[in-house]
């Protein structure tokens, strides 16, 4: 297996891992509305890595994504305990069936725990699914203001 950022190329394999990401989270397409946002979430992901506000990390198989990471990075108004206001908000987080439980989230997720530190972010946060919870845990993430974080 091989990691690597994403790339433009990838985009439509981020597309696909999206979806099943947010299916298997509970949070499927509406009965009776058009929810086809393949096109969305490729301008979104084209857009996002050209100016670099999206940073993903993917584990390959044979040249398939198995896996991906991603990692937000916004600006909110400072405050006492972030000066910067910078946050860095983990994000589609996702491992294809076969491949869970062997310790690649994990190491998806200190890539972009890496990313965000050399980019001088002090907060990450992240909304945790039930699949997840466990991993964030065991990398440090608290409970904090409604978010999981972890304090760099």
């Amino acid at each position: 297996m091989d990691k690597r950022k994403a790339t433009f190329n990838d985009v439509p394999a981020l597309v696909e891992l999206r979806k099943k990401q947010l299916i298997d989270e509970g949070l499927p397409p509406i009965a009776n509305i058009d929810m086809n946002i393949d096109n969305q979430l490729a301008d979104y992901f084209n857009s996002a890595i050209a100016d670099e506000t999206f940073i993903s990390w993917v584990m390959e198989d044979n040249g398939e994504i198995i896996a991906t990471s991603g990692v937000c990075f916004y600006t909110l108004p400072p405050n006492f305990s972030n000066p910067m206001g910078g946050v860095a908000y983990i994000t589609n987080m996702y491992t294809r069936d076969e491949f869970r439980h062997k310790g690649i989230a994990s190491e998806l997720l200190k890539l972009v725990i890496d990313e965000s530190k050399d980019r001088g972010y002090t907060v990450i946060r992240l909304h945790a699914s039930e699949y997840g919870k466990s991993i964030y845990e065991k990398a440090g993430f608290t409970y904090s203001e409604g978010y999981m974080s972890l304090r760099l």
